[in-house]
């Protein structure tokens, strides 16, 4: 995920853009909101409302 020189914010998903899930797994879901009726992931990997807790956004240049 980066912030671009035009202030937009980009996510990369791997999964999405056909690369191999097998190769890049995902290691947590992000932005899970029980409000939308989802039924919340049960594959083991955590799950948090936003990035995880540990997540530092780069410093911009």
């Amino acid at each position: 995920m980066l912030d671009d020189q035009q202030k937009r914010i980009r996510a990369i998903v791997p999964n999405l853009m056909g690369y191999d899930e097998k190769k890049l797994p995902a290691t947590y879901h992000a932005f899970y909101d029980p409000a939308t009726g989802v039924p919340r992931p049960k594959d083991g990997r955590p799950v948090y409302k936003g990035l995880r807790p540990d997540f530092v956004w780069p410093a911009s240049a």
